[in-house]
């Protein structure tokens, strides 16, 4: 028998549903991972002119309890499901109950197979659920029964495609796009072997990564209580966000807030996340920013949070301070080699001594490199090499420490 969503079907439609094909299919994937699935399989087929006539994403996870039906298919804008994943790179939201009409963006109807256990009797129960583009405030549960045997999950499969071919699930964007989306993910729960496939063929996201490392920090409460905290860097290869964050999770690895690092003015490809997962946020209030008066609720004003973000944000100081010191000052020296900005020394140690300078200015202040022409680079670096030739080194800390502000160990470097 159908049922009614809690809304009209134009209000479904006007609620910010995705526009694009490659969100919608996001969307379903982590609704699966909600659902604790550990793989999720996209799959389809196409003919000899590419023409795809039906696409289904499949998990393993609890599947969808026929009893909870009208709090997660019935009550639109309100999910049951609240304390889904939160997305990094993209501005999907998932946790609004809108997921499931997102197929609209390229199907005009879905079929939910699904198979769940029951939680007072324990047996495996299986059922369909259907949705249709034109009468999306309507969903039809049906074909319940019970299973003797099998394992719980669910297959979504989309039909009447439109705007859509086979080459949209196998393009490189595509691939990109989900990379992009899922591949932090992916990374905290490789333990787990948590895979996304596309017909069989795992998603790779290791080339994201540039470098990652993996902590464990304990902190003491002014009780004497320890706290654990799991962080884990990650610089990646590429841009995947237009701002770097550090996330904290909790317990259950749910994203509970995230905040901007102190390095996200930079330019110079420092691209990096920080994901912090600790029991410590299972009970924490990011938007209270006074002293909660919750014995069971902690603040961002809380001993042990203070000490946490300093801990942080001096591992992303170390941690781009390493990047800038190696990869990104031999990069700049490089470029600046092949496009004549070094001036023409005879003398090599003379043109040693200057590549030197310029990489150290680098490391201690990147920004004095930022955003010049072609024109202001080799006057910087020309006038840099006058002095040098001319015996004014120390001139040079000293015109340098005018502008930015000199420990021993960067005057140190420039001597």
């Amino acid at each position: 028998m159908k049922e009614k969503v809690s809304v009209t079907d134009t209000g479904i439609q006007s609620s910010g549903l995705p526009r694009d094909y490659m969100e919608a299919v996001a969307e379903y994937i982590w609704n699966g991972f909600d659902a604790a699935a550990s793989i999720i399989d996209i799959t389809f087929e196409t003919n000899e002119i590419d023409t795809i006539h039906s696409l289904s994403i499949t998990d393993n996870g609890t599947g969808i309890d026929y009893e909870q039906l009208k709090e997660t298919f019935g009550n639109f804008n309100d999910s049951i499901k609240k304390a889904t994943f939160q997305k990094t790179s993209s501005v999907i939201k998932g946790n609004k109950g809108r997921g499931r009409f997102s197929f609209s963006a390229f199907s005009g109807k879905a079929l939910w197979k699904t198979v769940y256990k029951d939680q007072t009797t324990g047996k495996l129960h299986a059922y369909e659920i259907t949705i249709t583009k034109n009468s999306k405030d309507y969903f039809d549960p049906h074909n319940k029964r019970e299973l003797a045997k099998g394992t719980t999950g669910t297959m979504v499969t989309f039909t009447d495609l439109f705007d859509v071919t086979g080459f949209s699930f196998q393009s490189d964007e595509f691939k990109t796009f989900l990379e992009r989306e899922f591949g932090w993910f992916l990374m905290l729960n490789r333990e787990k072997e948590y895979q996304i496939r596309i017909n069989g063929a795992v998603l790779p996201y290791q080339q994201l990564i540039a470098e990652t490392d993996i902590g464990t920090l304990p902190l003491k409460d002014a009780e004497g209580k320890d706290h654990f905290f799991k962080i884990t860097f990650v610089r990646w290869s590429e841009r995947i966000g237009d701002k770097f964050f550090f996330y904290f999770l909790n317990s259950q690895q749910k994203e509970l807030f995230k905040d901007l690092t102190s390095f996200n003015n930079n330019a110079i490809g420092f691209y990096h996340s920080v994901y912090i997962e600790s029991r410590y946020f299972d009970a924490f209030n990011p938007q209270d920013n006074e002293l909660s008066q919750n014995l069971f609720e902690r603040t961002r004003q809380h001993g042990v949070f203070k000490t946490l973000m300093n801990h942080l944000h001096e591992l992303v100081r170390l941690r781009q301070k390493a990047f800038v010191d190696g990869e990104a000052a031999e990069r700049l020296v490089d470029n600046y080699e092949k496009n004549g900005i070094i001036p023409k020394l005879q003398d090599g140690r003379k043109k040693k001594a200057l590549l030197k300078v310029v990489k150290n200015l680098y490391c201690i202040e990147p920004r004095l490199f930022q955003g010049l022409n072609r024109e202001q680079q080799r006057i910087n670096v020309g006038l840099l090499g006058l002095l040098l030739e001319a015996g004014m080194k120390e001139e040079v800390v000293e015109l340098v420490s005018h502008i930015v502000p000199l420990t021993d160990e960067d005057r140190k470097l420039l001597r």
